[in-house]
C-alpha cells in the first residue's frame, strides 16, 4: 500500500538529481580502482514545488509528505516526468510558505527508495 500525490499538482520546475555511490581505493603512482556500491547504486531524488493550494490542502499535502517516511505503507507513488512508470519516494526538506490571506507553497526533495514488497 502507498500514498499518492497524483491529485496535487507539481509546478513544472521539478529537477532531477542522480549520482552512482562507488567504492574506490588509491593506490601509489596514480593508480585507483573503483565499483559501483550495493545492487541499487544509482540513487534519484527529485526538488518539486507544488502549486499554491488553500490551507486545508495544504495540511492534507504536508501530512501525505511527512508520513512517507514513517513506513513502507507509507511511500509516496509518484510518476516522474518522462517516466513511463511510477516509483516509490519519500520526502525530504519538506518547506511550507504561507501567502496571506490562505494560500501555501509546499516544496520538498523527493528521494526514489527501491523497497520490495
Amino acid at each position: 500500500m502507498s500514498q499518492s500525490i497524483d491529485s496535487y499538482t507539481i509546478v513544472a520546475s521539478t529537477v532531477k538529481n542522480a549520482k552512482t555511490r562507488i567504492k574506490e581505493i588509491t593506490f601509489g603512482g596514480g593508480y585507483r580502482q573503483f565499483i559501483t556500491d550495493g545492487l541499487n547504486a544509482n540513487e534519484e531524488s527529485w526538488s518539486v514545488e507544488f502549486k499554491p493550494v488553500v490551507s486545508g490542502t495544504a495540511s492534507s499535502l504536508e501530512t501525505v509528505l511527512l508520513n512517507s517516511t514513517t513506513s513502507e505503507a507509507n511511500l509516496i507513488a509518484w510518476t516522474p516526468p518522462g517516466a513511463t512508470t511510477s516509483s516509490y519516494f519519500t520526502a525530504h526538506d519538506i518547506q511550507k510558505s504561507h501567502i496571506p490571506p490562505s494560500w501555501h507553497f509546499i516544496s520538498c526533495t523527493l528521494r526514489k527508495e527501491f523497497i520490495l514488497f
